[in-house]
């Protein structure tokens, strides 16, 4: 073909890519100018009171001021910039997500050691079709597939300590989540009764009404909110850039703070690491930049911290060191002082409205980063499971949970009443942060070490480097214990303690799931063990034989499925279900006893029941055993029964021809497994629709009704009697655990249960819609 047929082809395909490319470029740009009102609120507005935190009682001298400022230059550059911005955001985002839960999943994944019966975030998912028609168990096949580290310390120590690290280092930063909005909010209040003494007294109640309008205004998203935030964050930031640029023209020399040597004398002169304290609070907020990631992407984020927040910072620091050194007695209130023109001129006016909104808005990064860390919480099934909603079809982290938002609306507006004021707030603050760096540096090296398996002099170097600042940030902050900084380490603790308590009892719950599953050998009499090699899978009327799967290559770290072929109307006849073989409600089917009973089966009825997806995928050779509870309640079974599990997708819709998977279970006639998938935007619930297609799918178009069957189980704590010399104090022991189990994880399992059915509607569908819920009692 001669070439010059090529050009068009080529020109097209270059002409979509760098539409493709343009697109991107505009979302990516897009993303970090929304990140600039939903991140960057809290470290923005630290130009407040950095230096009012490290001065707070003395005049500083202008080696002291340069060595103050050098210190907050060189901190900030290595944590925010070096570790944080480079180096976590490059190495610790997980799937799209950000936090510790991210660095915990990304371990957890690598060495096989997750949560039982839980996907990871970013773990290979098998389809739905082939896991419905496999032979072969779960966890056997999960064995093959996985790399998996052997000894006493990777299966037993090292589990433990990661998930240990994650509750804690997620605990710390919800305890942050109640002193950032109260910080900002009291600060930004109380410098308006600065301006307008009269207000004084009503700076508390302002400050809990503007706290509650903020938790209220979270519903709209952080996508909206976001929009309506980024140009006021964007405008400060501008604004302490230019007052920083004016002050430095008027003093150039502090410039020489730049020099790491005086921030070393000026922690020399100040007697060693206390001085930090001051300092680290410069880069409040960085945590919940990772946190974040979820919400706008890593590189967003990167773009935005490096284009426009540091330099906007930096300038700002080095003005007001350079205004220090020219006026020392403004300490007190350099910010504002060092506002070109003066007090009370348009341009201080001005400046101050945007700090009080700027200050305001820096609580939103902590909230959002809350919502961030529960829903991976929830998903890895560590955390109670609140309702999720999505508020963005586009980003799949920009979360809003209903709950948490009032709870953490509460808590910070009590917080608030007992702290009174910012400054007593601003002595308990930093404390927790600094914790978290440390926690984030140790989760960093492992997944260093396992994860990416780097050598040791880079992940050694790495952990001693960054882990020994962040020691002295915390030995700084220790030190604040009796001035408040003790408020974030109990709230921190407890939490912790909760979510341990609730991952014991869900792993005990889940052990019970697995445990109750009953072989379907032992429940019905003639039914073999091995489920048939060649059974086919209905996926909306398509039919895929999968054992015409080629070449399925299966290593110790992936699947690899090439060439699948299905099997269409041309490869083989198609014959339907009433020609090839009986109706269900012809067919005997024998309950195992002695003698053997045969099950009477009423025509025209379907019961869909509704189990657990990792039953209904992973174990084609067992049935819940909810099975077993209806044949010994009812003298018969519906003519079909449908085994029928969820799974939400990481797409915001899942379309129709996509949804239903379907497959018949082996000699047990009238049986199926099925699982329905939903998008993260769609509500999940099986529907009428969703009923009809499955309907559709198993040759059940006639029936007369249709019955949803749900387990609706009460958890209960075994009773155990002890004897011997420590029989009271076992029986302490015993009664905390009945307690925690009866009064604490029951209620709150049962009450965040997720409604599985819509509400019938009389659409003329032609069946009737039943619930019916089958009691059960878990002793844990």
């Amino acid at each position: 073909m001669p070439e010059f047929l090529h050009l068009p082809v080529c020109m097209t395909l270059r002409e979509t890519n760098c539409k493709m490319q343009r697109r991107t470029a505009i979302v990516t740009g897009v993303l970090a100018f929304q990140s600039l009102g939903a991140i960057y609120g809290d470290i923005g507005t630290s130009p407040l009171y950095v230096y009012t935190s490290i001065f707070p009682t003395v005049i500083p001298t202008e080696s002291q001021t340069l060595g103050a400022t050098s210190c907050i230059f060189w901190a900030f550059t290595i944590v925010v910039m070096v570790k944080y911005c480079i180096v976590v955001l490059f190495l610790g985002p997980n799937n799209g997500e950000g936090g510790q839960v991210a660095l915990y999943a990304k371990l957890a994944r690598t060495l096989h050691v997750g949560p039982r019966g839980v996907v990871l975030p970013g773990e290979l998912e098998v389809e739905d079709t082939l896991l419905l028609s496999k032979s072969v168990t779960h966890d056997s096949q999960i064995s093959r597939m996985r790399y998996q580290m052997t000894g006493w310390f990777h299966e037993k120590v090292l589990p433990k300590i990661l998930m240990g690290l994650c509750f804690f280092g997620c605990s710390l930063v919800l305890s942050d989540g109640l002193l950032t909005p109260t910080t900002s909010v009291l600060s930004a209040i109380g410098g308006i009764a600065v301006a307008a003494p009269s207000l004084n007294d009503a700076v508390l109640p302002i400050s809990c009404a503007v706290l509650i309008l903020l938790f209220l205004s979270q519903r709209f998203g952080s996508g909206k909110l976001s929009n309506i935030f980024a140009p006021i964050v964007l405008l400060w930031l501008l604004a302490i850039a230019v007052i920083g640029i004016i002050n430095i023209a008027k003093h150039p020399g502090v410039f020489k703070a730049l020099s790491p040597k005086f921030a070393i004398d000026f922690l020399k002169e100040q007697g060693g690491v206390d001085t930090l304290g001051g300092v680290m609070l410069a880069m409040t907020g960085v945590e919940a930049m990772f946190a974040d990631v979820g919400h706008f992407g890593r590189l967003p984020i990167q773009l935005s911290l490096s284009c426009v927040v540091y330099p906007s910072l930096m300038l700002a620091y080095l003005g007001q060191g350079a205004y220090i050194i020219l006026h020392p007695s403004s300490i007190s209130n350099v910010f504002y002082l060092s506002v070109p023109g003066g007090v009370n001129t348009p341009q201080y006016w001005i400046v101050f409205v945007l700090a009080t909104l700027a200050t305001v808005i820096a609580s939103q990064a902590l909230i959002l980063g809350v919502f961030s860390i529960l829903r991976q919480m929830i998903h890895i099934d560590c955390f109670p499971a609140f309702r999720v909603r999505h508020t963005s079809s586009r980003v799949f982290g920009q979360v809003y949970i209903p709950v948490v938002n009032y709870i953490l609306m509460v808590g910070v507006v009590l917080t608030t009443i007992g702290f009174q004021n910012s400054n007593n707030v601003t002595a308990a603050y930093g404390l927790g942060i600094s914790m978290d760096f440390f926690v984030t540096t140790t989760l960093i090296s492992l997944c260093l070490l396992y994860v990416y398996r780097v050598s040791w002099y880079v992940y050694i170097p790495f952990f001693l480097a960054f882990g020994a600042l962040d020691m002295c940030f915390v030995v700084a902050g220790v030190r604040k214990i009796p001035h408040g900084a003790w408020f974030p380490l109990v709230i921190a603790v407890v939490m912790t303690c909760f979510i341990t308590f609730w991952r014991w009892a869900r792993s005990l719950k889940v052990d019970n799931e697995y445990d109750s599953r009953v072989r379907v050998g032992t429940v019905f009499e003639g039914i073999e063990k091995n489920v048939e090699r060649n059974a086919e899978t209905f996926m909306l009327g398509r039919i895929t034989t999968p054992s015409l799967f080629k070449d399925a290559d299966i290593d110790q770290n992936r699947i690899l499925l090439k060439d699948m072929v299905q099997r269409t109307p041309e490869d083989r006849p198609a014959k339907s279900r009433t020609e090839s073989s009986p109706a269900p409600s012809e067919t005997a089917l024998r309950l195992r006893s002695d003698p053997p009973i045969e099950i009477a089966r009423m025509p025209h009825i379907v019961a869909l029941v509704h189990s657990n997806v990792s039953q209904t995928l992973h174990s084609p050779n067992t049935v819940p055993d909810i099975l077993t509870r209806l044949l010994k309640v009812f003298p018969g079974l519906p003519e079909y029964i449908v085994l029928l599990g969820s799974r939400v997708s990481d797409k915001p819709f899942i379309p129709d021809e996509s949804r239903v998977n379907v497959h018949a279970m082996r000699n047990m006639p009238g049986f199926y497994r099925c699982v329905v998938r939903s998008g993260f935007m769609d509500s999940g619930n099986i529907n009428d629709t969703l009923v009809r297609e499955i309907l559709r799918l198993i040759g059940a178009e006639g029936v007369k009704s249709v019955c949803h069957v749900i387990e609706n189980e009460r958890v209960c704590a075994r009773r155990r009697a002890f004897v011997g010399p420590w029989k009271i104090l076992r029986t302490g022991v015993e009664f905390l655990r009945a307690f925690g189990i009866e009064q604490v994880f029951s209620p709150l399992d049962r009450v965040f249960e997720r409604k599985l059915v819509d509400e019938a509607e009389n659409d003329g569908s032609g069946f009737d819609v039943r619930v019916l819920y089958v009691g059960a009692i878990v002793r844990l």
